[in-house]
């Protein structure tokens, strides 16, 4: 098990979303084992494809992907910010020893088959920070282009969100509690921002999350003021599954933001 994720269970009953991974389209045998359970009510979240083609929730998800990392066994949620650079949390990879291998999927979603998964060489480390749980890889090209020409990238905000505003996260997932042989295609979440000061630099919400999304992005929803645009990184569930009183929280954009500054992004 990854010391990083035990650590995050351990601290206040507290947990980050990583999640085991074995065989590529089923690493989902012993999540419920390490992973706090963060789905909050019943499950609500659609696949990324079901959402309309022409729509900005679709096209925003096309940038966020399955990252795989075999050095540690375990796999999270990694989205493009830059036309080479992909964010992750530094629970899930918090060294250059940790990225080896690491390569993300942007395609790993329904309807298309293993085979036909594209994997880029995201195994280049940049930088992490503890204290956002947050990390930065580069991503080789592929054919000639990076993932950033072929997906586009994410904007984050540069206000924090507004408590009640509309929220969404695209991640890795599937509900594994229900189906433990489910594989983790891309989800779209919705939700609402519930507290954008749950503690220094982070903010919660209600939308649906399960080990192996953390890393993803939180944007803010078509109505809200930083539509379509990244306003957290997340990283913790809290509570227990299927419960109403669960919420996600994640990094604030302004935190994000200022380390990202902090390596030219």
């Amino acid at each position: 098990m990854n010391l990083k994720i035990v650590r995050a269970f351990l601290v206040v009953g507290l947990t980050g979303c990583g999640a085991s991974q074995l065989p590529e389209d089923m690493p989902n045998a012993d999540v419920g084992s390490t992973e706090a359970n963060v789905i909050v009510g019943s499950v609500n979240w659609t696949s990324a494809t079901s959402l309309s083609s022409t729509s900005t929730e679709r096209a925003r998800s096309k940038a966020v992907g399955y990252l795989s990392i075999p050095a540690v066994g375990s796999r999270c949620t990694a989205w493009l910010v830059g036309t080479d650079k992909v964010v992750t949390n530094n629970h899930c990879i918090g060294s250059s020893s940790e990225a080896v291998g690491a390569k993300v999927s942007f395609n790993y979603e329904d309807g298309v088959a293993s085979t036909s998964r594209i994997w880029y060489d995201c195994s280049t480390f940049v930088r992490t920070w503890s204290a956002e749980d947050m990390t930065v890889l580069t991503c080789k090209p592929l054919n000639g282009y990076t993932p950033g020409q072929v997906y586009g990238k994410l904007t984050v905000a540069t206000t924090n969100a507004a408590n009640s505003s509309s929220m969404y996260i695209v991640h890795q997932n599937c509900d594994y509690v229900a189906t433990p042989s489910c594989v983790p295609t891309k989800k779209y979440s919705p939700g609402t921002v519930l507290n954008t000061n749950w503690s220094s630099n982070e903010l919660s919400y209600n939308a649906d999350t399960l080990g192996g999304s953390s890393g993803s992005p939180v944007l803010g929803g078509a109505t809200s003021p930083n539509a379509h645009l990244v306003i957290g990184l997340h990283h913790v569930g809290v509570g227990s599954n299927y419960s109403s009183s669960s919420y996600n929280t994640g990094v604030e954009a302004s935190a994000i933001r200022a380390r990202l500054a902090e390596v030219g992004l």
